[in-house]
């Protein structure tokens, strides 16, 4: 997980490492015209060589190495987007490559494109160059993510692919601890890089180790593939198989393979109706999502004077969150739970927005944040799993990547929009609270699917909820966590 952790540290490494002796507005300082310099005071512009560097936070820093002061200061929200337009271009045609060609194969191309373009990009000379690599890291990054996401729950049964689809995301922030205790002790960028991406290799292990996804190979009809992985693990546990299992799946049994009278392409995300609008609404709540959440890590580093601790505790406060929807997501549904995590998230950040500037309100504000990231990383966890039960076998990680890539925008905004910060401070939170308080409203126009299992086909998508009397927050806890760990 520490793979898209490096993003959210990588705001200490862009950031402004440099002070002055003299005052200074937008690389402006002021030189003195009078003896007293406490009148009549003069602007001049300053330029790189008359920066005096402040080594006390990082010894090295991107920001120092590849210029990214006075006239292009701007170029640090253009190169942090990078990575966002690499996650982007990464969810749409990881998620296809990964319907059409395997989940393994998707995941060790993430790996590859990882560890190779995080360790190369240590070495670039100029931020052009550094900036090419920094993209392909955000390609292969969301690719290892979202593709580890969709294998853990087709490997589970539907009594445990929630606690799966969330426990999966709790190293993640486990990740990001470790990542700033490396920061801490390694201050130059240059050298952490190295340390964080090259373990990535390890990974590749994965190949050797992880079968391919059973329900992927009897939806693309490698019958005879998927009984093989099906039957090893099976003896394994000591269960017995029932002769007609794969049959089901087959047009004729005699076949070993299945050929879909059509195949699902990415336009199936968008018809019928009923689909297109499930579309959509998972669309946006995963655009709100992404925005909440970077935008609030970012902002993290200016909640305390130490960034260290800053980036420490916004980390921290994500995996409450997670275990929050473990208890809560199989007895309340995902629905009212998504609903509820994106208003807490929303109403926090307008809070803690509206209280920018207010020196007495400095704790509350920074309390108020750190509810929000408790919201936002709540719900990157409710939208993988949630999605995953909402779209059958066939395009399921082509959904997760649709939503993914629009997800991605919403990381861009959350970068963009701190420029706005400038003219009016509460700007970036007010926009970001209002964004998720109208993804919490709309995530109750969603079918619950708490208690059903993983559709196969897009049929048994188009039914979820039709028969259910479920109300939009209804509470049913059909066992508890101890329980459902033991049977596991």
């Amino acid at each position: 997980m520490t793979i898209i952790s490096i993003l959210c540290f990588r705001s200490l490494l862009i950031s402004d490492s440099l002070s002055e002796t003299a005052s200074k507005d937008n690389c402006n300082q002021y030189i003195n015209t009078l003896a007293d310099d406490s009148v009549n005071k003069t602007k001049a512009s300053c330029g790189y060589e008359d920066l005096i560097w402040d080594y006390s936070v990082v010894s090295s820093s991107i920001v120092k190495d590849y210029d990214f002061t006075c006239g292009n200061s701007y170029k640090k929200q253009i190169y942090g987007a990078l990575y966002m337009i690499g996650m982007l271009f990464g969810s749409y045609t990881v998620g296809m490559i990964s319907d059409k060609f395997g989940r393994m194969k998707a995941l060790m191309l993430g790996v590859v494109m990882v560890a190779s373009s995080g360790f190369f990009g240590a070495f670039m000379p100029d931020a052009h160059s550094y900036g090419f690599f920094r993209f392909l890291t955000g390609v292969g990054g969301i690719a290892t993510f979202m593709v580890t996401s969709v294998v853990c729950m087709e490997y589970v049964g539907v009594k445990y692919t929630m606690f799966v689809g969330i426990a999966i995301h709790i190293p993640f922030p486990l990740g990001e601890l470790l990542l700033g205790v490396e920061a801490y002790f390694i201050r130059d960028w240059f050298t952490l890089q190295l340390v964080a991406y090259t373990p990535v290799l390890i990974l590749l292990g994965l190949w050797f180790l992880v079968p391919e996804s059973p329900r992927w190979l009897l939806a693309t009809g490698k019958i005879k593939e998927a009984e093989k992985i099906i039957g090893k693990g099976a003896e394994i546990n000591g269960k017995t198989i029932p002769e007609d299992t794969f049959k089901v799946e087959a047009k004729n049994e005699n076949e070993d393979t299945f050929v879909f009278e059509e195949k699902p392409t990415f336009r199936d995300l968008f018809k019928p109706s009923i689909i297109l609008k499930r579309s959509l609404n998972m669309m946006y709540q995963w655009f709100s999502v992404t925005m909440c959440y970077y935008g609030l890590t970012f902002a993290s580093v200016d909640l305390l004077a130490d960034p260290y601790i800053n980036f420490s505790l916004s980390c921290f406060i994500e995996i409450p969150g997670y275990f929050f929807c473990i208890f809560v997501m199989d007895c309340w549904g995902r629905r009212p739970i998504l609903s509820f995590c994106q208003l807490v998230s929303g109403i926090a950040c307008i809070a803690a927005g509206l209280m920018n500037g207010v020196e007495s309100l400095k704790a509350l504000q920074i309390i108020l944040s750190l509810i929000g990231k408790f919201g936002a990383s709540a719900c990157f966890a409710i939208v993988y799993v949630y999605t995953a039960e909402l779209f059958p076998t066939v395009i399921r990680n082509t959904a997760i990547g649709a939503c993914s890539t629009v997800a991605r925008l919403g990381g861009m905004m959350a970068i963009m929009i701190g420029l706005l910060a400038t003219y009016w401070t509460p700007a970036p939170m007010l926009i970001m609270g209002i964004v998720a308080v109208v993804a919490g409203t709309l995530a109750l126009l969603l079918p619950e699917t708490v208690g059903t299992k993983l559709p196969e086909t897009m049929e048994d998508a188009i039914n979820i909820g039709k028969n259910s009397n479920r109300g939009i927050c209804t509470c049913v806890c059909p066992q508890s966590l101890e329980e459902m760990l033991e049977e596991n």
